[in-house]
């Protein structure tokens, strides 16, 4: 097995998208993307990953959040085998915004563990240019036009349209501290996961974003197979992390 070959984890979640998608939505794009982005370059794609943050969505049934603790050893864990089966570039390839700041605290996790392989964390959209082009709302967040018309082309009869609210849907939150933030943000803002209006959703608006961002992670795999210098970077980061303290002058 070539060293440098490539290994994509889809990572999602579970939780209540709206009344009208499928609980494990994200899971279910960040699989379907990976799997069309190896077929026009390969590269080994895993099972998704259902059960990861999502702490903000706990309040409504169907959110299974893990240990923050937890998480991150099951991430290491899962990256470490990755690894001892011959893969040392790994994309985590995350479709849930709830797993961004973890993740991107995974990513200093494990360079400080001395690891041999390398991780690498894309936006969760790589076109969104193409998202401004066809979006019809101002608010196109959490299951509602962007990510609805996404679902729609990828697994229509997941979606049931008919459960979609008759008005739009904006943040209510209902304080004002910018530009700070706080841990109960998201609930203030949308207690019931859904923010916009999927009225406006449709598959071919799915289809040119889903093509489009499928585009760009088959030039991202590309890039990072061509890649040299991320792993030796990373091999003299841990060099380094192993030299001795000097001694403190008297």
């Amino acid at each position: 097995m070539v060293k440098e070959e490539v290994c994509i984890i889809p990572i999602g979640s579970l939780e209540k998208h709206g009344e009208h998608l499928p609980l494990g939505n994200d899971a279910l794009i960040a699989h379907k993307l990976a799997l069309m982005a190896a077929e026009k370059e390969p590269a080994v794609v895993l099972p998704p990953l259902y059960f990861t943050y999502t702490k903000a969505m706990k309040n409504l049934t169907g959110a299974i959040s893990l240990e923050t603790d937890v998480l991150l050893a099951f991430l290491e864990n899962l990256c470490d085998e990755v690894s001892r089966n011959g893969f040392k570039k790994i994309i985590l390839l995350n479709a849930h915004g709830g797993n961004v700041s973890i993740l991107r605290v995974f990513l200093q996790h494990v360079a400080d563990k001395g690891k041999d392989y390398a991780v690498y964390l894309p936006p969760i959209f790589l076109a969104p240019e193409v998202i401004e082009e066809v979006k019809e709302t101002s608010e196109t967040g959490h299951a509602g036009e962007i990510e609805t018309s996404i679902s729609l082309y990828l697994f229509p009869e997941l979606c049931k349209m008919e459960r979609v609210p008759k008005e739009f849907y904006s943040s209510r939150r209902d304080y004002d501290v910018s530009p700070a933030s706080t841990s109960i943000d998201w609930y203030a803002a949308y207690p019931d996961a859904y923010v916009g209006d999927a009225r406006k959703a449709n598959a071919e608006k799915g289809r040119r974003i889903v093509e489009a961002h499928v585009e760009k992670l088959v030039e991202l795999i590309r890039k990072i197979k061509r890649d040299d210098k991320v792993l030796r970077k990373l091999k003299k980061f841990n060099e380094e992390l192993k030299k001795p303290e000097p001694k403190a002058r008297s």
